[in-house]
């Protein structure tokens, strides 16, 4: 084999040694996302994610040292992978628009399948909630944002200032996702009660 041949099959090796890599890399983080979000950081072992994903406790410490950096990486993963950004609030037509507006981008949020995952784990965990809790509230910042803008566009009155905060803590509620209150049965309602409210005060 000459020189030229040599090198081709070594380049050819290496490209299919890291492709394997790469793929039991993705299926360990995919079982854990599954054992995390079942079973929270606490209960979850590096034995019950490698049955999950058909591997040995082995190729999980070959990928990664710790559990602490497993769970770092797939919540990582689900916060890369989320649906976020502001909602488009151009040409709202009154308080009632801009709150759907809200309502439907945390309902898209709420639908995505990395939200899910990333609350679910938050909620059955204690490792690194704080950390965690602070990305999910920037997740929210621009919900809040719009809120805020809306109330205060519609009233000037100045006990409205907290009616942003407690729109949006509603309808996480309602979708049950961290930073709610107590459930409600509909996001459609949270609106209605607050146009309502404001409908009342003469906006």
């Amino acid at each position: 084999m000459n020189a030229a041949a040599s090198t081709a099959f070594a380049s050819k090796t290496t490209l299919r040694w890291e492709s394997a890599r790469a793929q039991s890399r993705r299926c360990i983080l995919d079982a854990a996302a599954t054992v995390f979000a079942e079973e929270g950081f606490e209960g979850a072992t590096m034995r019950r994610i490698a049955a999950v994903c058909g591997v040995t406790k082995v190729t999980i410490y070959a990928h990664y040292r710790d559990k602490e950096r497993l769970y770092k990486a797939v919540m990582d993963s689900h916060l890369a992978a989320m649906a976020s950004g502001k909602p488009d609030m151009q040409g709202t037509a009154g308080l009632g628009d801009a709150l759907m507006r809200i309502s439907s981008g945390i309902g898209r949020l709420a639908a995505d399948a990395s939200c899910r995952a990333f609350c679910a784990s938050l909620s059955r965990s204690i490792y690194a909630s704080e950390v965690y809790i602070e990305h999910w509230k920037a997740m929210l910042e621009p919900y809040l944002t719009c809120a805020e803008q809306a109330f205060a566009k519609a009233s000037v009155r100045a006990s409205n200032a907290g009616d942003g905060e407690k729109f949006l803590t509603l309808l996480l509620a309602g979708h049950g996702l961290p930073g709610g209150a107590r459930p409600m049965a509909e996001c459609g309602a949270t609106v209605a009660l607050f146009v309502r409210a404001y409908d009342a005060f003469g906006q």
